[in-house]
């Protein structure tokens, strides 16, 4: 028996409604797809303190004031590794769950074929780093949560440290899990290079020993966030110190891809 032969006893306007229904059904189920993202979401917060290794790709725009106010000369992407002390989740005195962390590790490493140079990032070697906060959006749920991250940094050029003490905050919103995955951070990280020397040659040639003020890393982003382990951790960490004690050099890694 084919198809018309089934359809054949039922009247136009049934066979209408059957495929409405199907047609109906079909986006239902592409829309509850799409509003869940992560495939499942977390029920809570995990219930004791501990640690946690990270590993994300940091965007940064580089602009040359000189060139242009508004166009960046390069889209500066740095690997990221850090290492964060999660306390217990509690309920505020408003109501809300929330948990307090605090960012002990955070390295970042990267080439700039504008600057001709490394570039890393790390935390300032002070006695404690700012607390982070992770916060529900509602009363009775721990998710969707946002989270604000808080640290201080020093910002290197190649072995010479150009940003000491550099206080930042990023902010992700509407996140279902801990560790938060498929989100985007948005963080400020303004930056300004004032010291050409730390410069590679031909970047030095190209702006200028009195213009080096003008190079200027504005807000970037946070990508592509990875739950790793403590080794991974440790030698991404080693990478970065190795840069900033001329151990070792990205550019050959950096054309080679």
């Amino acid at each position: 028996m084919n198809v018309y032969q089934l359809l054949k006893p039922l009247s136009y306007f049934r066979i209408l409604s059957l495929i409405s229904v199907f047609i109906m059904s079909t986006i239902s189920g592409l829309a509850a797809a799409k509003s869940e993202p992560h495939g499942h979401y977390s029920s809570a917060y995990p219930p004791m303190a501990g640690t946690e290794y990270e590993q994300s790709v940091i965007t940064i725009p580089i602009y040359d004031m000189a060139r242009s106010e508004t166009s960046p000369v390069e889209i500066l992407k740095l690997t990221a590794f850090m290492r964060l002390e999660r306390e217990k989740p509690i309920t505020n005195g408003l109501g809300y769950r929330q948990i307090e962390f605090t960012i002990a590790d955070w390295e970042l490493y990267g080439y700039s074929e504008y600057l001709d140079a490394d570039v890393t990032f790390t935390l300032s070697e002070l006695p404690v780093q700012p607390k982070s906060l992770v916060i529900a959006l509602q009363e009775g749920s721990d998710y969707p949560s946002n989270i604000i991250y808080n640290a201080i940094y020093d910002v290197w050029i190649g072995q010479k440290r150009i940003v000491s003490n550099k206080p930042g905050v990023a902010f992700t919103k509407n996140v279902f899990e801990i560790p938060p995955r498929n989100v985007s951070v948005a963080f400020e990280k303004p930056t300004e290079i004032k010291d050409s020397s730390v410069l590679g040659v031909n970047t030095q040639a190209a702006v200028g020993r009195n213009a080096a003020s003008e190079i200027i890393f504005r807000d970037g982003t946070c990508e592509d966030m990875l739950q790793i382990t403590e080794e991974e951790y440790m030698l991404g960490k080693k990478v970065a110190e190795e840069v900033r004690k001329g151990l070792r050099s990205l550019k050959d890694s950096y054309y080679s891809h």
